[in-house]
């Protein structure tokens, strides 16, 4: 009885110590979603113009390259790539400047670190959500139709791309602490990453000496999932999937200890 007694203690420790992180992490989103738009006239319209201007400019590229999507209409076929890419590229963005953003608040609390490029993927997930409301009005207008089965690649398809954005983010964050130049560099890195995604062109238009170079980017195989699953009406391709989930796993695997390591130091430099 003594040492179940204990065990429960133990627990309603762990409970309350992961309720106020829980509770910090929503202050945080909600405190970050509402400044973002706070001072603008479109307010939250601008997270639909955004995926829905870079769409526009993807048309215009692909009219001078003159590639082909098939029977699938551009705009839907470049927009399921934008669908998580937005997602992905504004997580990072967003967790790598998340520590220099809350200097004030780690200069003040003790609390888990990592509850900051958390809160700030979680944002972007917001925005997410709306293009997804997008997405799913596209389709209706083009009369492109899913398999509902199909709709459970989705969480996967999204876990994997929140894995690779948490380590990611965590480390452009760690080193950024201590390097401003790491942070204002990543969004050249992500510029460079968007061309060497399919997202704007079909998967199938990389010539054959750069695809096994190319399907080592995590990116490719979640990109080229949603595609296969809101648009083409198939499975994504297994080893893509495989490939980018080991990657995604080995690169947290590495970001997380080195951000546990760095962290115990935020406070004296932020």
């Amino acid at each position: 009885m003594f040492q179940t007694g204990r065990a429960v203690v133990r627990r309603s420790a762990s409970a309350f110590r992961f309720r106020p992180t829980v509770e910090l992490i929503q202050a945080l989103v909600y405190r970050d979603f509402t400044a973002r738009y706070r001072r603008s006239w479109l307010g939250l319209g601008w997270a639909f113009l955004q995926p829905l201007f870079q769409m526009v400019i993807f048309n215009i590229i692909r009219g001078v390259m003159g590639f082909s999507t098939g029977e699938t209409p551009y705009m839907v076929f470049s927009f399921a790539g934008l669908l998580p890419w937005t997602f992905f590229s504004r997580a990072v963005t967003g967790a790598a400047g998340s520590i220099r953003a809350n200097a004030n608040v780690i200069k003040k609390m003790a609390m888990p670190r990592e509850v900051f490029p958390l809160a700030a993927i979680a944002v972007s997930f917001i925005d997410f959500a709306i293009a997804a409301l997008i997405m799913a009005g596209m389709m209706l207008a083009y009369n492109v139709s899913v398999n509902p089965l199909l709709l459970l690649w989705l969480p996967l398809l999204l876990a994997i791309e929140v894995v690779l954005a948490f380590a990611i983010g965590m480390s452009t964050a760690a080193l950024g602490t201590y390097r401003q130049d790491v942070i204002l560099a990543i969004s050249f890195v992500m510029q460079f990453w968007l061309y060497a995604t399919p997202i704007m062109y079909p998967l199938d238009r990389v010539p054959e000496s750069w695809a096994p170079l190319y399907r080592l980017n995590p990116m490719a195989g979640v990109v080229e999932g949603f595609r296969n699953v809101l648009v083409d009406g198939h499975a994504p391709p297994t080893d893509l999937i495989v490939t980018s989930a080991a990657i995604s796993l080995a690169l947290l695997a590495v970001a997380w200890p080195v951000f546990r390591w760095l962290s115990a130091y935020f406070a004296d430099v932020v």
